[in-house]
């Protein structure tokens, strides 16, 4: 079994355990960082990244649809789906670098590729090596919950982890939750051809500012989507 002593144990290589890791050994700190699965974590790989790029996807269909008001004919956007997907994706590999296990260690950050557990309040284990730390930091993100609804395994239904490598264009998107995330989707979805129907248990964006998610809401039922308030799948 390897050891290591460092200053400072990084448990995730997300947006946040990457910010402190990059400081740390910026202003002299010995770091270690832990990540068993993607480097970048939630918000390259399954979040702020991808969403925004299939986003701007979506914007440039629908800009195809509105430029009468400034005399521009309107045409109907001839979509490919799989190609907005293919966009995506090329977005994450130009920025994936930046977050990349090569830089880090270029940095000066000893990144080990395994998952962790504790042993002790100051040593962790991530497959061979013990690493014993004065300060450790857990920024392990989180993961997509699946509602338990009656039936929900028979059927294909997809999480942030999975809908950027959907290739074929649902011809109605069920989402499932009415906050800013899952509106992004559903307008996403609806300028690039699908039919899509959000249900909220309570009231869309009821945890956004009132008057900024009124406007939101106007927005996404004017371009087509359904909303169904205080509702439950079942």
């Amino acid at each position: 079994m390897n050891r290591i002593k460092t200053d400072i144990l990084v448990i995730g290589a997300g947006s946040g355990g990457l910010s402190v890791a990059a400081g740390a050994v910026q202003m002299g700190a010995k770091v270690v960082l832990l990540e068993g699965h993607k480097m970048g974590g939630d918000c390259l790989n399954y979040g702020c990244v991808p969403s925004k790029a299939l986003l701007s996807a979506a914007k440039h269909a629908h800009a195809m649809t509105t430029g009468a008001s400034q005399g521009v004919a309107t045409v109907e956007p001839d979509v490919d789906y799989a190609a907005a997907k293919a966009h995506v994706h090329s977005v994450i590999e130009t920025i994936a670098p930046v977050d990349s296990e090569e830089r880090f260690e270029g940095l000066g950050v000893h990144v080990i590729r395994e998952y962790g557990r504790f042993i002790s309040e100051t040593e962790v284990q991530a497959g061979a090596t013990v690493i014993e730390a004065r300060r450790i930091v857990i920024a392990t993100g989180s993961s997509p919950l699946v509602p338990p609804i009656d039936g929900v395994d028979d059927v294909t239904c997809h999480t942030n982890e999975t809908i950027f490598d959907l290739r074929e264009r649902p011809e109605h998107l069920l989402v499932i939750g009415g906050g800013p995330i899952g509106m992004e989707m559903a307008q996403a979805h609806i300028r690039l051809g699908s039919k899509v129907t959000v249900i909220e248990g309570l009231k869309a964006m009821g945890k956004d500012d009132p008057e900024a998610a009124a406007i939101v809401l106007e927005k996404v039922r004017a371009e087509g989507v359904e909303i169904v308030e205080d509702a439950q799948a079942e």
